[in-house]
């Protein structure tokens, strides 16, 4: 097997993962409260990944602001977003609204640099969002008015935006270990959020966490395998495949979940959510004819 060959292999595995985390989460959120559950994912991904990474990185005082950051909007901003959404949509939405980010990167950046990216680019943008607005709205918003959950998921997208900006700057640096660091900073930022959230509800999860094995099965899967093995394998991927290659694998996250929202959950795709879907994948695909 080439490398190109294994670097896919590992990629394929990650993506198979992350599609079906949206379903896990989703599971575990119907029981503990979400800013909670997020904590203890971190919690449980940063015990891992100190045992089996044990170098360090010696951060500059501006490399540690960066780290941080990446932390506070890649781990902290995005799964306190993430996770409530999750209590109000289902998890096919919230995948295929996270799987337009790179196209919504595209739009922030360009803006921000004042740079225009290729009119291919944005012919793909147009169908990837005319996708995204085909799954959010999907008559919802005139039977029930209550797109809440999908707006907060938008609210994850662009916290990843965030994080993407900062984790540039670290470029030169480890991947793994910044992971490691990036999980850990993470997680703390978690904890005044958790402080508020259980005392606002009064009770602590952990009785209803122990009871239910499908809780602590998904919480081992979400954070040893979806987030300490995840970036472990995603980053091998790209070292062996490279970037553009494994990126792309991204988008066929909606595809996972779809398949496991409905196997799992019996949340059966209908044929507004099957078009916006291809028109995502589509979209996504045209945006990345041209460099």
């Amino acid at each position: 097997m080439t490398n190109k060959s294994l670097g896919i292999l590992y990629m394929l595995v990650t993506v198979i993962f992350w599609g079906i985390s949206f379903v896990a989460t989703k599971v575990i959120v119907q029981t503990i409260p979400p800013i909670t559950a997020a904590f203890l994912r971190f919690f449980i991904s940063t015990i891992f990944l100190m045992i089996f990474i044990r170098k360090d990185i010696k951060y500059s005082k501006k490399e540690l602001i960066y780290v941080m950051l990446s932390g506070f909007f890649g781990v902290t901003t995005y799964f306190l977003f993430e996770n409530t959404a999750l209590q109000y949509t289902t998890a096919t939405n919230g995948s295929l609204i996270i799987s337009a980010t790179p196209i919504m990167y595209l739009l922030f950046s360009d803006i921000i640099r004042k740079t225009f990216s290729h009119k291919i680019r944005y012919l793909g943008t147009f169908l990837a969002f005319l996708g995204v607005a085909f799954i959010v709205l999907n008559g919802r918003f005139v039977l029930k008015l209550n797109p809440l959950g999908d707006i907060l998921m938008f609210g994850a997208s662009f916290a990843w935006i965030f994080y993407t900006i900062f984790i540039e700057k670290l470029h030169h640096h480890d991947n793994l270990i910044i992971t490691k660091d990036l999980n850990f900073y993470g997680m703390l930022f978690f904890l005044p959020f958790v402080f508020l959230e259980l005392k606002s509800n009064g009770t602590c999860p952990l009785f209803e966490l122990w009871i239910q094995p499908k809780i602590i099965i998904a919480f081992i899967f979400l954070s040893v395998f979806c987030t300490a093995l995840g970036y472990i394998w995603w980053n091998k991927a790209i070292r062996l495949a490279g970037a553009k290659t494994v990126t792309n694998g991204i988008f066929f996250i909606p595809i996972v979940t779809v398949i496991a929202d409905a196997i799992l959950l019996k949340n059966y795709p209908n044929l507004l959510t099957i078009f916006g879907a291809i028109l995502v994948l589509l979209g996504n695909y045209v945006a990345e004819i041209r460099d």
